[in-house]
């Protein structure tokens, strides 16, 4: 079984996306520059709703049949506050039952958990999450950069910042 580790920018967009749109079941990751698919995450529309549903199961399974150490990723909503003490995610992975279970959690890596809050708090301060294009905005209009590039850039830019780079 392999790590796992999530990036401030990975972390941030998933839950920008899913201010942006509490009202629905938040699905995604690609494949960018080289990349290659690693996992799906969801982000259920209930407050205390954790189930799976059956898009993410499916998904998620047909990425594990490509990509052996696939992960789902369940954002838990609850938990979903300003300054979380530990990462509001359960990271799950297919165990030898094909079942999705949580991944033992000393396998799950947060390089700089601080600076991945701090940059994600002021983020939704500014309400970056008006500005997230997800693929199904794309689909809906070309010219939308599903891939964020703009958000990318903030993302760099707020980190170098706390790590005295910028």
């Amino acid at each position: 079984m392999c790590e796992v580790e999530l990036t401030s920018q990975a972390y941030a967009k998933m839950i920008l996306h899913a201010a942006r749109y509490p009202q629905n079941t938040i699905d995604s990751w690609s494949a960018l520059r080289g990349l290659v698919i690693a996992g799906y995450y969801q982000a259920n529309s209930g407050l205390k709703d954790t189930s799976l549903s059956y898009t993410a199961i499916k998904s998620a399974s047909l990425i594990a049949d490509y990509q052996e150490d696939a992960v789902l990723i369940m954002i838990d909503n609850e938990q979903l506050i300003p300054s979380p003490e530990i990462p509001p995610l359960t990271v799950l992975h297919q165990n030898s039952s094909k079942q999705w279970v949580p991944k033992e959690k000393s396998l799950v890596m947060w390089g700089h958990w601080e600076e991945t809050q701090r940059i994600t708090r002021q983020l939704l301060q500014a309400k970056a999450y008006n500005r997230i294009i997800d693929f199904d905005t794309h689909l809906e209009d070309i010219r939308a950069d599903w891939t964020n590039q703009e958000l990318n850039v903030e993302i760099a830019c707020l980190a170098a910042a706390t790590n005295g780079s910028a």
